[in-house]
């Protein structure tokens, strides 16, 4: 009888992710993006009464970084925004559109935050949506 290892991660989170600037007549433009400021912010938490480990990497046309790894205490927050991609090593210019790929050895609660403004003006949009996860 063959004996199965169980995986080290059980759970997978794909998040979009919108961190960039679309300022028509400059270098700043985006496709398909309205003018205006757009940033993401990822709010992931342990819910469980034991630490959980977990893996993150960055998926953008073309590139895809490896993953960096990290554990969150019971009842532990881990916070991720547009100014951490550049710890994945991914090449932008302008800004960044893809995802962030999260596994989990337990299951998490992961939210996104997405923002949307003038350039240098306030926020006019804001929405909040819970990431659903998906079994590996």
């Amino acid at each position: 009888m063959e004996k199965t290892t169980p995986r080290r991660y059980a759970y997978q989170y794909a998040v979009k992710l919108v961190c960039t600037a679309h300022i028509p007549g400059t270098s700043q433009t985006s496709d398909g993006l309205l003018p205006g400021v757009y940033e993401t912010a990822v709010n992931i938490h342990n819910p469980s009464e034991k630490a959980v480990k977990l893996r993150k990497k960055l998926a953008h046309p073309g590139q895809v970084s490896k993953f960096k790894n990290s554990t969150i205490k019971s009842d532990g927050v881990e916070r991720f925004v547009c100014r951490n991609i550049q710890d994945f090593g991914i090449t932008f210019i302008h800004g960044f559109e893809g995802f962030l790929v999260i596994e989990s050895s337990d299951s998490l609660d992961v939210t996104a935050v997405y923002t949307a403004g003038a350039s240098g003006g306030s926020i006019t949009s804001m929405d909040v949506e819970q990431i659903k996860e998906r079994k590996l």
